[in-house]
């Protein structure tokens, strides 16, 4: 095996039989590692909003808080898998920009919305009906319209303008790094 990091191991995998890189073993490490990054500026920017916005820290805020690490830490998962698949069929460096921003936009924002709407149905469960019954399906589509509605009027302005300028340079950040790929 000589010094090339992208040289195929000779190892099989037991269970599948295909050849795996060396440098493939640390592609969920980075993946993770990037969502951690990702989480702690967007958990930073919200704590940071919060307080220039004189809220003080009640249980409240860091609730608040929380919520957005929890969904930009899963937003930024969902980027970088969405990133990676798009990579597969455009390697292009605009298409993988495109891809991350996308992502990263909609995740966090998504998976945020989504983490606002369980705290929402865990609130009003109590006094929905019985589950999968029609009654039951209207009061989770009115929970979660209201979950999306409230979370669009005040945990959008917790992202922006700031927020916008975190993912253009992730993106770009992830544009211009090389492509990894495998040998045929």
């Amino acid at each position: 095996m000589s010094g090339d990091s992208t040289e195929v191991v000779s190892a099989t995998s037991s269970k599948t039989g295909f050849r795996i890189r060396a440098d493939e073993r640390w592609l969920p490490v980075r993946a993770l590692g990037f969502s951690l990054v990702w989480a702690l500026l967007i958990t930073g920017l919200v704590t940071i909003q919060l307080a220039l916005s004189w809220q003080g820290v009640t249980a409240r805020t860091a609730e608040v808080v929380i919520l957005f690490a929890l969904g930009s830490f899963a937003g930024a998962l969902f980027a970088r898998a969405l990133a990676a698949f798009v990579g597969r069929f455009r390697p292009q460096q605009s298409a993988r920009f495109a891809a991350m921003f996308f992502g990263l936009i909609t995740g966090t924002a998504g998976m945020t919305a989504f983490f606002h709407f369980l705290e929402f149905r865990s609130y009003y469960a109590m006094g929905h009906s019985d589950v999968l019954t029609l009654h039951w399906g209207v009061e989770m589509i009115m929970t979660g319209a209201n979950a999306v509605y409230i979370f669009l009027i005040e945990g959008a302005m917790l992202l922006l303008p700031w927020g916008l300028p975190l993912a253009l340079g992730a993106a770009w950040d992830y544009a211009t790094a090389p492509i990894e790929r495998k040998r045929q």
